[in-house]
């Protein structure tokens, strides 16, 4: 019953997390660009990416803490594995850093650059680069989840 749960869990993150990327960077975001000329802090590109950075970063981190439960939950099971599973493995763990570390610095790092506007009156100017620098990072965290995806069900067969 642990393990259902626990792959439940895993899976809403994975949802969640990829669902909002979707939506937001594919959906969202190409249909507000079109009519907004100046990207600014009052933009619904901003508005958008600030609820959809912690979102996904947290998305991660149940992801991982998920994974890596479900891994020392089961860890006897895991003598019966074909060969060439944990380089596969390594491979999609790869793949995981480089979707979390983005999603970090996105999360932590720039968005406080935007929202701190206040007492850093200086960061205006670097608003559009800030936002134009998040979009690219979000898109790598989807991409490096989509192949996190794929990796995780190639896995799921062994």
């Amino acid at each position: 019953m642990t393990n259902v749960i626990i792959i439940f869990i895993h899976l809403l993150a994975a949802g969640v997390a990829l669902g909002s990327l979707i939506y937001c960077l594919l959906v969202y975001l190409p249909v507000v660009e079109k009519n907004i000329s100046e990207r600014d802090e009052n933009s619904p590109s901003y508005k958008i990416l600030d609820l959809l950075a912690p979102a996904t970063f947290a998305s991660i981190l149940i992801l991982i803490g998920s994974g890596v439960y479900f891994l020392l939950e089961n860890y006897s099971a895991q003598v019966g594995l074909k060969p060439g599973y944990y380089n596969l493995f390594g491979i999609k763990m790869l793949f995981v850093a480089l979707a979390f570390f983005p999603s970090m610095y996105v999360t932590f790092s720039l968005r406080i650059q935007i929202a701190d506007l206040d007492l850093n009156p200086g960061n205006k100017k670097l608003v559009a680069k800030t936002l134009k620098k998040m979009i690219g990072l979000s898109r790598m965290t989807l991409w490096m989840l989509v192949i996190t995806l794929f990796l995780g069900i190639w896995l799921a067969r062994y």
